[in-house]
This record gives C-alpha cells, sequence and structure tokens, in this order.
C-alpha cells in the first residue's frame, strides 16, 4: 500500500503529511523515543549506512536472478512496471515520505528491539503490493530490519531518515532507467508469445505464411467448368 502511495506526487505528500503527524502526536506519549539528532554527522553517517543498503540489494538481485532466472526476472520487472510514469515529483514526495514520514512511525517511537523488529514486519507488510509480488514484500521486511538495526546502534533518527530518503530516491530512479530500457512493451510479452510456449513452437500464426492453403476436392474444378459450359 505504501508503494502504491508513491506513483503519484499528490498521494506522496498526503502519506508523508499523515505519517509525519501521526508519527509526531504519537511521540508526545512515549517515552523512550530516540531523538532526532540532526547533524551533518548524522547524514553523512546515514549516507553511508544507504550504501550498505544499496550494495546488499544489489547481491540479492543477483543471488536471485543466478537462482530463479526468468521467474524473478520477470516478477521484478513487474516491479518495475508498478512505477512507470513515474515523474520527477512524485520521486521526491516518495523520497520525502519514506525518509520524513514513515521514519516517525516505524522507527521513531521507540528505541528497543522488540518495537523495532515488530515496526520492521509491519513496514513490510505495509509495502505489499499484490499476491504475484510477495518477494518483494519480504524483501521490504528485509529492509525494514536494516534500519532498524542502524536505528538501534545509532540511537539518532536523522541517521535512519537520510539513509531511508536516499534509498528510495535511488530506488525510483533506477526504476525510471529501467522502464525506458524495456521500452512500452508489456511485462512478459517482449517476445514472440507463441515460441514462448514451450512444444508449440510451431504453431502457425495468422498471414499469408500460416499454412497450407486448403484445396478443394479433386474433380471438383472440373464439374464447377462443366456446369458453367451448360
Amino acid at each position: 500500500m505504501l508503494f502504491l502511495l508513491k506513483r503519484r506526487w499528490q498521494t506522496g505528500l498526503a502519506g508523508l503529511v499523515a505519517l509525519a503527524a501521526l508519527g509526531l502526536t504519537l511521540r508526545l506519549f512515549l517515552p523512550d523515543v530516540p531523538p532526532v539528532g540532526l547533524s551533518l554527522d548524522a547524514v553523512l553517517l546515514g549516507a553511508a549506512i544507504v550504501s550498505g543498503v544499496l550494495l546488499s540489494d544489489a547481491l540479492l538481485h543477483g543471488l536471485f536472478l543466478l537462482t530463479f532466472g526468468d521467474a524473478y526476472r520477470q516478477r521484478h520487472r513487474e516491479l518495475v512496471e508498478v512505477f512507470r510514469g513515474q515523474g520527477l515529483p512524485a520521486i521526491l514526495a516518495g523520497a520525502l515520505m519514506a525518509g520524513l514520514g514513515e521514519e516517525w512511525v516505524f522507527r521513531g517511537l521507540g528505541t528497543g528491539p522488540v518495537y523495532l523488529v515488530a515496526a520492521a514486519v509491519v513496514f513490510g507488510l505495509l509495502h505489499h503490493i499484490r499476491a504475484a509480488l510477495w518477494p518483494f514484500t519480504a524483501w521490504a521486511v528485509y529492509q525494514g530490519l536494516l534500519f532498524a538495526a542502524a536505528l538501534y546502534a545509532t540511537q539518532t533518527l536523522a541517521v535512519t531518515m537520510t539513509a531511508h530518503f536516499l534509498h528510495d530516491l535511488a530506488g525510483f530512479l533506477l526504476f525510471v532507467y529501467l522502464n525506458k530500457k524495456f521500452g512500452r512493451t508489456a511485462v512478459g510479452q517482449d517476445s514472440n508469445p507463441v515460441k514462448d510456449l514451450a512444444g508449440f513452437e510451431n504453431i502457425p500464426t495468422a498471414g499469408p505464411k500460416s499454412g497450407p492453403i486448403a484445396r478443394p476436392p479433386r474433380g471438383a474444378t472440373r464439374r464447377r467448368r462443366c456446369a458453367c459450359a451448360a
């Protein structure tokens, strides 16, 4: 659901406001909340952490390609297609929603491991898109755990805010590139769909080469000529 809000700048900003308002309000009633701690050091540390998260994403992506091949490649293309048409305003709004909205709720309400792990699971589940893309829901849970570990280690919310903002910004820009690379061909249909059916490579397609033309029974032409002559 949260993923889908980031496809348009209007819904991205609405999600940012709603999550920030919820998180800031809840922080007023909770005793043990992490400080924001905004500083240059926190921003630089967040940038360093997101580098590690992105490296982890790249390694997992390569591992899944090697392990699952075309099945994973098609699912990944479906995920990329979800964000087709996402413009720069939507990209910025979605990244801000992640860094300045989601972090208030999923990392900003406590520092204990129980809260951080539970919030990471909920964080991932709320990024579910549809059943066919469930692997990326599990991946979102994993990323939530990485951000939870970063918050637990640094005890500074500005660190995970920076990391989460940069992570989503990089991801959306990558989706823009991949959508241009894939073109406007529908997912799974960038090759000949007839040849993709195993064992049916010789199915004739429409057109002049679709197969032998049915011929009339022998003698039918002669009888027709005779009838015309009569």
